[in-house]
């Protein structure tokens, strides 16, 4: 659910243990780089308007828009039709019943709405029947819990990045959800790691170059690497003012980039440490773990400046690959030590064959209409 480009789906089948048969989102863009890059098993609508799928899911993966909940700036969370997505959730945790789910948001959701939001989402992923149906002969399905915020250079992703992460088990099999181990702290994947020690061909894709005006150019040669804005006098004529940190900051080849945003105004780029520019959507998703041959759509733009910001907003709103396969590895052994069996190769392509079926429940509701049911 909510899987945009695919970060996470591409992650958890890098594990080899899991095969994602239904995927779903409503931006377009994401959906055409999902289906050139993984498959046409993602269905291009609003989640709100999908019955829950007739398909096999032992794990269901959800990562529901995190902007209402950021920190970044002030949002208003559960007052927001966007903020209220995990409903959604508890809806297909009820009529799938995986095994299995992560949940992946941004940690501000444990303090949106002074607490309220978080014991709210916490309460239906725990009692999806409940939460969804009402009070019923009995409690249906329900799952334990474990929530943890990980930053995921700890995970092998050359970016800090802190995510809320839920894994849930569901109780009737009678194991604890696995607690993601920090893999990789103490040794993080650096920049230079990612973008020097293999340099990227002129020629690659989503390797735009060449977007910055000569005044930011000129401010960016004032920074130095890892720094921002701040360290230009004020009264200079290069000086900005800026909220965060972000702005006109560059990398620091010896450490993880800071966290690549979806979206945002001028100096919210991320910058070279090499060169004075920003960066291009390539090197940004070579800091969020994607391969090289995973190539972003933008579709037919009238300039390069737009291209750019479609591609750029997939990339930060993605889930890194490298994290999603630990997470997913650790959850896929607590389910192989609870006896959860594996499924065969023939199970899954059958099982994706019924998800390009998958039809919005408005038509489902008109056709029955028509059919006098």
């Amino acid at each position: 659910m909510f899987s945009g480009c695919g970060g996470m789906d591409l992650g958890a089948e890098q594990t080899k243990r899991v095969g994602v048969v239904w995927a779903n989102d409503i931006e377009p863009w994401a959906v055409e780089t999902y289906r050139r890059n993984l498959g046409r098993h993602i269905v291009a609508e609003d989640i709100a308007e999908l019955d829950v799928p007739e398909v096999p899911c032992d794990i269901l993966l959800a990562g529901p828009p995190c902007q209402d909940y950021s920190t970044l700036w002030n949002h208003d969370g559960l007052k927001t039709a966007r903020g209220n997505l995990f409903r959604h959730v508890a809806r297909f945790l009820d009529g799938l019943r995986p095994a299995a789910f992560v949940l992946e948001n941004v940690p501000g959701l444990l303090s949106a709405n002074h607490g309220a939001a978080w014991t709210l989402v916490r309460h239906a992923l725990r009692s999806p029947s409940s939460f969804v149906s009402g009070p019923r002969n009995g409690p249906g399905v329900r799952y334990d819990l474990s929530a943890q915020v990980i930053d995921m250079a700890d995970l092998g992703v050359p970016q800090h990045r802190e995510r809320l992460i839920v894994v849930g088990v569901r109780r009737d099999l009678k194991v604890r959800p696995p607690i993601i181990p920090d893999t990789y702290a103490g040794r993080h994947v650096t920049v230079a790691d990612a973008l020097d020690r293999s340099p990227l061909p002129d020629d690659a894709p989503n390797h735009e170059r060449g977007l910055d005006g000569p005044e930011v150019i000129k401010r960016l040669e004032l920074i130095p690497p890892g720094a921002n804005y701040g360290v230009i006098p004020e009264g200079h004529p290069s000086a900005v003012k800026g909220l965060i940190s972000h702005v006109y900051r560059r990398l620091d080849p010896d450490k993880p980039a800071y966290t690549m945003i979806a979206g945002g105004g001028g100096g919210t780029h991320g910058y070279h440490h090499v060169e004075p520019r920003r960066l291009s959507n390539r090197e940004k998703a070579r800091l969020q773990g994607f391969p090289d041959d995973f190539v972003f759509e933008h579709g037919t733009v009238r300039n390069r400046a737009s291209a750019y910001a479609r591609v750029r907003r997939q990339i930060g709103n993605a889930v890194p690959p490298p994290a999603a396969r630990e997470i997913v590895d650790a959850l896929t052994q607590v389910l192989l030590s609870a006896g959860v069996p594996t499924r065969k190769a023939a199970e899954l392509s059958a099982a994706r064959r019924l998800a390009s079926r998958t039809t919005p429940h408005r038509e489902r509701q008109a056709e029955r209409k028509a059919a006098g049911q």
